[in-house]
């Protein structure tokens, strides 16, 4: 199935968004919006200051703006990251250090951040911590084992004999060649290397790096196996053009979009896709329909057959729980959604049939790229899912 990445402007209630899609066959799959005059701060570096802790939950809140603050997890902090520092080992109010937005905020919450810096490009991630390789949970044993020993043998030979920086080797790097892995360690170190060395230098609430200068993350991550990446965006253009002439991805074809009659949107039918990503019904091929429903703590999911059953009742309920299922797997990475999901499935009365509507949603959630399990089936029978956070969803995107 082929795969493209579109980037379009998107006028929406009086704001211009910019919507990045990335579309399989002619269906979208991911779905995320910036709007031009509301800057994402995902991925971002500050130099920030530590205005309150938190140790009841091992936690800090850190400034990193004017009227701007943020959660840090001090569980995972590290001397090294502190620029100016009160007597003593623990962190204190006051105390200057470097952090990077890891989610956005969600929300009644603050973003949160980490001061593990890190860059991630198509094959690596970089982060600034213990200098050791590791790799994706997604690849195979064979490649994972093939991959360390390419790491172990090519990074240190390129920082004189040592590793600076811990590697993670991303899904992508499975295809990738020893050279692209090598350019993008040196492009990646080389910036971790700058920003690190010069943020002591840097006054509060610096901006270090910002990711939305970088190239789209959607970009990166499927540069290597999509056949298409179009924008209408000139800005976006050029970047991704010189991101794919840097990674020599050929097999990715890069187009500007211009037309005076027909704008990216309506070609691409971008609008309809989102008003369809923020309806809580979703309509199924069987006569069935979801009820999408997000809450302060969880999001809510119940199926519906939408019409009277009849013929064999127990095969019809399974069908239209597995067509579910499949839409249901598709919707959560459509619209972002994250944190706790629980899913009303129609009740069957046969348990081997909720055992293997379980396996066919594992199975499902394995395709999404960013961590989901299948939880359980708890005894009201109610399927709990649980996908970890990194943005915020489409639907908060657009407000």
């Amino acid at each position: 199935m082929s795969k493209r990445v579109v980037i379009a402007h998107l006028p929406w209630e009086g704001k211009d968004y910019l919507v990045h899609t990335l579309v399989e066959g002619e269906r979208p799959v991911e779905l995320t919006a910036l709007c031009r005059e509301k800057e994402t701060l995902l991925g971002n570096i500050y130099v920030g200051r530590v205005e309150k802790l938190a140790p009841g939950i091992r936690g800090a809140f850190v400034s990193f703006a004017e009227q701007q603050s943020c959660f840090l997890d001090l569980s995972r902090v590290k001397e090294g990251y502190l620029l100016k520092k009160a007597p003593g080992t623990e962190l204190h109010v006051g105390d200057e250090i470097v952090v990077q937005i890891q989610r956005e905020a969600q929300k009644t919450k603050l973003p949160s951040a980490t001061a593990e810096l890190s860059l991630s490009g198509s094959a690596l991630a970089l982060y600034y911590g213990k200098p050791e390789i590791s790799c994706s949970g997604r690849l195979l044993p064979e490649q994972k084992k093939r991959l360390k020993e390419l790491g172990s043998r090519i990074f240190p030979e390129l920082f004189g004999g040592s590793l600076p920086f811990g590697v993670i080797f991303r899904t992508a790097s499975a295809d990738a060649s020893e050279e692209e892995i090598r350019q993008e360690y040196l492009e990646l170190s080389e910036k971790l290397a700058r920003i690190v060395q010069y943020g002591t230098m840097r006054s509060l609430y610096s901006c270090l790096y910002r990711a939305s200068d970088a190239v789209p993350e959607l970009v990166k991550r499927y540069a290597p196996s999509v056949s298409e990446l179009v924008t209408d965006d000139r800005e976006t253009y050029e970047l991704c053009r010189e991101y794919l002439e840097r990674h020599d991805f050929h097999d990715c074809r890069l187009t500007w979009y211009e037309d005076q009659l027909t704008t990216l949107t309506k070609k691409e039918n971008l609008e309809n896709h989102v008003k369809r990503a923020l309806d809580k019904r979703v309509d199924l091929p069987s006569g069935g329909f979801l009820v999408i429903e997000p809450t302060e703590a969880l999001t809510a999911i119940d199926v519906n057959s939408g019409k009277q059953l009849g013929g064999r009742k127990n095969t019809f309920l399974y069908s239209v729980n597995q067509e579910a299922a499949r839409e249901i797997a598709r919707q959560i990475r459509l619209r972002g959604i994250s944190g706790l999901i629980l899913v009303d499935f129609i009740n069957m009365p046969e348990k081997e049939q909720e055992e293997r509507l379980l396996g066919f949603l594992q199975g499902l959630v394995r395709e999404d790229p960013v961590q989901t399990k299948v939880v359980d089936m708890t005894a009201l029978h109610l399927v709990e899912l649980t996908r970890k956070k990194i943005r915020r969803p489409l639907a908060e995107q657009m407000k």
